[in-house]
């Protein structure tokens, strides 16, 4: 051995030396990407998360404002103004306490500052078309707030455009913050990965009689797999390896987190026991099929956990080929997307359905009656349109409160869609107005027995708390093609027929036609239960 140190002094204090100047040149690049993505994490978190919060919630603050105003200016209650009143209130303070946690701290590049300044001067406009707006509905001045309203819409919409390019702006560079720190990651363990390999070398060529190359590759492989397996387990996406014919050999522990299911009690068997349900045969039959024909698949699915629960998983799957050019393996990734489905689902629902009784709203209604009369042309068929106001429901509402009323709505609608068929559709249109469409119907019999049956039903007793209340239909029809070939004229006639059925002494109905030598002047048939 002395013999050796002798031989190779020199080699050996190279070797020492040129090994001191890259751990040390390790070392600086290590703080050098560790600060760097010190800076990234903060900014991202300071300048990017928390801003999208803070701008979410100016932004469902200032939506809230608006909804709050058409819904107080359409339904037109004096006894509610005052708690509309105050729910403006707290909806503008929101508005304001969210602009001043977030303007400026929350700015963190050029782009977003140049819309943050657009934004600040944007602000002071949104809240004049409120304040004006409101002073309207105090003085009672429902259409002169609804006028003001649709001509300050531009201004309302170009607000909100700027927030949703506020949002997305932090969202992409976050992203990209992201993917820079990726790359950091990336490069420092390349750089470790280098300068181990080269001290290796370095070593190995010194001591070449004492340690063999298979050593070294030892040495690498264990390195490599410790390094793979770390990654595994620490990304906070569930991820899962199977073989080529489905059977799990790898867990991390998000994919635990996320399941429910151990490492033990899944690692042998299949995701089968995964398995919701909810996809068919076909579903899993071209699933497989896509990845044995190109290793790749990126789609959604319900998954059901350990306890139960049914999830939505937003799942990618990527194949790994052997040195045949056969796909050995499958990396899965999957996250739980269920509560961004939910979110969505409830507010498309919201856009287009009534809060109170769940059932289409008026925007709702006209786009199935538009459909509806395409398919009756295209098929030849009939449509018809019921426009019901309720008889006695102000007196109801006035008397017994608006929880009464509200509980005379939600039993009228019940009513209203138990006595018809799934195809067609009922709608509160505001207030206690309703509307429905009936598709393929015979204009005579059908309507006549179908009017009759909801003047019957409708008018019944409502049991509410300790009495029975009472409520009529006045009930206005219109037939297409008969009284009409569009959907708004066809609305308007069954309107117009609904107030003759109030004339004529309510609790019954009307049917408009349109008489061909008198057009456009509209004759009513006359029809009353």
């Amino acid at each position: 051995m002395k013999t050796v140190v002798r031989l190779y002094r020199a080699r050996i204090i190279t070797v020492l030396a040129t090994s001191a100047l890259l751990i040390a040149t390790a070392d600086v690049g290590a703080m050098i990407g560790l600060d760097r993505l010190q800076r990234h994490v903060e900014v991202m978190i300071n300048g990017n998360m928390l801003p999208v919060v803070q701008l979410n919630e100016l932004r469902a603050a200032e939506l809230q404002a608006r909804r709050r105003f058409w819904k107080t200016a359409e339904l037109r209650q004096p006894e509610r103004l005052q708690e509309a009143l105050e729910g403006f209130q707290t909806d503008m303070d929101k508005v304001d306490t969210e602009w001043s946690a977030y303007y400026p701290r929350g700015i963190s590049s050029p782009r977003e500052g140049t819309i943050a300044e657009e934004l600040r001067q944007s602000l002071p406009k949104f809240k004049t078309i409120i304040a004006v707006a409101i002073h309207r509905l105090r003085a009672g001045q429902y259409t002169s707030a609804m006028q003001w309203f649709d001509e300050s819409v531009g201004c309302m919409d170009y607000f909100d455009t700027l927030l949703a390019d506020d949002i997305s702006t932090n969202a992409d560079q976050a992203a990209g913050l992201v993917k820079e720190s990726k790359t950091i990651l990336k490069w420092m363990s390349r750089a470790v990965i280098s300068f181990l390999t080269a001290f290796i070398l370095l070593v190995a060529t010194l001591t070449i009689y004492l340690l063999r190359q298979r050593d070294n590759a030892v040495v690498e492989s264990r390195y490599q797999s410790w390094l793979t397996n770390r990654v595994f387990e620490l990304t906070l996406d569930g991820m899962m390896v199977t073989d080529a014919k489905g059977h799990i050999l790898h867990v991390n522990q998000a994919f635990s987190d996320l399941t429910g299911y151990s490492a033990v009690e899944v690692v042998g068997g299949t995701p089968k026991i995964l398995n919701s349900g909810r996809q068919t045969p076909e579903f899993y039959c071209d699933f497989w099929t896509a990845l044995k024909t190109t290793g790749q698949w990126k789609g959604q699915l319900w998954n059901r956990r350990k306890c139960g629960d049914v999830y939505l998983e937003s799942l990618k799957i990527a194949g790994i080929r052997d040195g045949d050019g056969r796909f050995s393996h499958y990396v899965a990734v999957m996250n739980d997307i269920t509560q961004r489905f939910r979110q969505e689902e409830r507010l498309s629902h919201l856009a287009t359905h009534d809060a109170l009784t769940g059932l289409p709203n008026r925007m709702l209604f006209s786009e199935r009656l538009k459909q509806a009369i395409i398919r009756a042309k295209r098929h030849r068929n009939q449509v018809a349109v019921m426009y019901i106001d309720l008889d006695g429901f102000k007196q109801v509402n006035d008397t017994r409160g608006h929880g009464a009323g509200d509980e005379v709505l939600r039993t009228v609608a019940g009513r209203l869609t138990h006595g018809l068929r799934e195809s067609d559709t009922v709608a509160r249109l505001g207030g206690d107005e309703f509307a429905i469409v009936l598709e393929d119907i015979a204009p005579g019999s059908d309507v006549k027995r179908i009017a009759s049956s909801l003047v019957t039903s409708v008018g019944a007793a409502i049991r509410i708390g300790d009495r029975d209340e009472w409520v009529t239909p006045s009930i206005g029809i219109s037939m297409y093609p008969g009284s009409a070939t569009d959907a708004e004229k066809l609305v308007e006639m069954a309107d117009h027929a609904m107030y003759l059925a109030k004339k004529d002494g309510k609790n019954g109905y009307r049917i408009a036609t349109e008489s061909p030598g008198t057009q456009p002047e509209r004759v009513i048939e006359e029809s009353i239960s």
